[in-house]
């Protein structure tokens, strides 16, 4: 009689082990995680030693490391094992911005991206050509608001006089000039493609039958005058327009949360905060930012047509 042994052979088990350890890779699950910069150079140098005269070490450390980290962990927490797990935070962002059952999962993604979009908009350099504004740029400050200066001026008040948390961002159109100065509070968007979330009113003063008429009106796309070629319905330009949405990119911000100054400026701190913030841009990210805005249209992820469309991509069902 042949008797088998009682025990598996360690080999054998050795092979099982190691072949059950790796999915397939349908099956493999995608941890959101922050990002290397486009300038991993000046990430290190931040880490490292701040942005002198501006930020510190520290304050890097426990406002763009620790924190970018946590956001990341929560998204990875709210997406794993869904489609929206390998989707990027700029387009989570977009996708959920109408969600209000994923309000927690759109606010993680929104923060995570202004939080590294105010970073990478940073310089440590003392070149003078990072310090001051491309010659794109200069131009279209020249034509809308007159001097740099004045922009200066309006950018800072308009960050200083804002109550609560939030960002403030320089918005750019596709075409020359147009360039406005946007206040979004707490995780609220700049960007047109997540309109039903874009402060676009102080709720402090504002005509309430004139937002009840835009909230009413917020799906509706906003058709061109043609319904082919570039202003047409059917065009990609008019694709992420919605009733209401400032068709424009953000191509500056400043972060005026509490959490980011009062480390190195204390409570009371805010406008020096902010003084030190525009001493410290680096204008050659916003030039390629607004090259970038202007010549391709570029909003950087997936076109979403109406209200609809993006509830199709937040399932999961494709590009629209």
């Amino acid at each position: 009689m042949i008797t088998r042994p009682s025990t598996r052979p360690q080999s054998l088990l050795r092979a099982i082990v190691k072949q059950s350890s790796v999915l397939p890779r349908t099956q493999r699950r995608c941890k959101h995680t922050p990002p290397v910069w486009a300038d991993a150079k000046k990430q290190e140098r931040f880490a490292e030693n701040g942005v002198p005269g501006f930020l510190s070490a520290n304050t890097f450390q426990e406002t763009y490391t620790k924190y970018a980290q946590h956001l990341c962990d929560k998204l990875t927490e709210y997406t794993q094992g869904t489609p929206d797990e390998h989707t990027q935070t700029r387009t989570l962002h977009w996708q959920n911005a109408h969600r209000a059952d994923r309000a927690a999962l759109y606010n993680h993604a929104a923060m995570a991206d202004h939080t590294l979009f105010f970073w990478e908009a940073l310089t440590d350099s003392q070149d003078p050509v990072e310090r001051r504004p491309g010659v794109q740029t200069a131009k279209n400050i020249e034509s809308d608001f007159g001097s740099l200066e004045n922009l200066r001026s309006e950018f800072l008040e308009i960050a200083d006089a804002m109550f609560g948390n939030g960002f403030v961002w320089l918005m750019k159109p596709t075409s020359f000039g147009g360039m406005t100065i946007l206040a979004t509070y707490n995780a609220g968007s700049p960007w047109p493609q997540a309109a039903p979330r874009r402060d676009t009113q102080d709720m402090a003063n504002f005509n309430g039958r004139e937002v009840a008429d835009q909230l009413k009106n917020a799906a509706r796309v906003v058709d061109g005058s043609r319904t082919a070629g570039h202003s047409g319905r059917f065009s990609m330009y008019q694709s992420n327009k919605f009733v209401g949405a400032l068709n424009a990119t953000p191509i500056l911000c400043a972060n005026v949360w509490q959490h980011q100054w009062i480390p190195d400026y204390g409570m009371l701190g805010k406008r020096a905060y902010l003084t030190a913030w525009w001493d410290s841009i680096d204008w050659q990210k916003v030039e390629e930012r607004l090259v970038h805005a202007e010549t391709e249209n570029y909003y950087g992820g997936r076109r979403t047509k109406n209200i609809a469309s993006i509830e199709a991509v937040g399932r999961g069902m494709g590009d629209i």
